[in-house]
């Protein structure tokens, strides 16, 4: 698996601070990514576009795209490289605002474009403004994902492409369900795709089990595994107490007989 966080100073954001883009993409060095620009960004996507077999990751630590991935900035279409490269089972991770409701450009300036992320990602872009605590689902349980306040949750996730779409985070919006985090896919039944997580502000550096869970969504392709290896980890406790147990209790059997012995001579 290639992994990329995309981060440019030169380019604008919206909800994630420059310093918290700053600490995410220092996080995610540190775990073995490869951070880009916008330019090596494009770049990037095109060549995974031309490698369908080698499975590539982008997380984007500044929630405003670079206009250089999208096809036409004030029309854009599922036509973008963004979406080619989705199509063909790579994964973008979406941190804060609505995703691509702005698309940003090198000179800093941003466009709103409200339609985008259900013209290129063809996710509704019926987006709310609702601040709420987010209930998770099982399979944001099994990534380990913690808990945040929500704001700007969708009212649907899929309109127009045939996808597999999981819950991620809920709340409750008057009387319908809302998605705070989702991952929809477009090669059908993988965990691969468009991730969306933490839709709140990030002015302020995340704590260390926000990174954390960032880190395991972005490189755990099947949460299942988490859960073997959770297993795994408990069985070899369990092995481990067990032959600590039965080494314990033979030195003290082993000192018993000798006790016995000693006073049986005694004796």
């Amino acid at each position: 698996m290639r992994l990329y966080v995309y981060f440019d100073e030169k380019y604008p954001t919206s909800w994630i601070s420059k310093d918290v883009g700053f600490q995410i993409v220092k996080y995610l060095e540190n775990k073995g990514f490869t951070v880009v620009d916008a330019s090596e960004l494009k770049r990037v996507i095109e060549e995974s576009i031309r490698k369908p077999g080698e499975e590539t990751t982008i997380v984007f630590a500044q929630d405003v795209v670079p206009a250089v991935v999208i096809d036409n900035p004030s029309n854009p279409t599922a036509n973008s490289l963004l979406r080619r490269f989705l199509n063909i089972g790579h994964t973008i991770v979406w941190l804060g605002d609505a995703p691509l409701c702005n698309i940003g450009f090198e000179d800093g300036k941003r466009q709103s474009i409200p339609n985008a992320c259900q013209s290129v990602l063809g996710v509704t872009a019926n987006v709310l403004n609702a601040q709420k605590p987010v209930g998770l689902t099982f399979y944001a349980n099994l990534y380990g994902l913690p808990k945040w306040r929500g704001m700007r949750p969708h009212a649907s996730i899929s309109t127009n492409i045939v996808s597999v779409n999981t819950a991620l985070a809920l709340s409750i919006h008057g009387n319908q369900i809302v998605y705070h985090g989702f991952i929809v896919s477009y090669v059908g039944d993988t965990f691969s795709g468009f991730i969306r997580i933490y839709d709140f502000v990030m002015n302020k550096p995340l704590p260390d089990e926000y990174l954390e869970a960032l880190y395991r969504i972005a490189t755990i392709r099947n949460p299942l595994e988490l859960l073997f290896q959770r297993m795994n980890t408990i069985e070899k406790t369990l092995k481990d107490l067990k032959e600590l147990l039965e080494t314990k209790y033979n030195t003290l059997k082993s000192e018993l007989d000798n006790l016995r012995e000693l006073l049986e001579k005694f004796y």
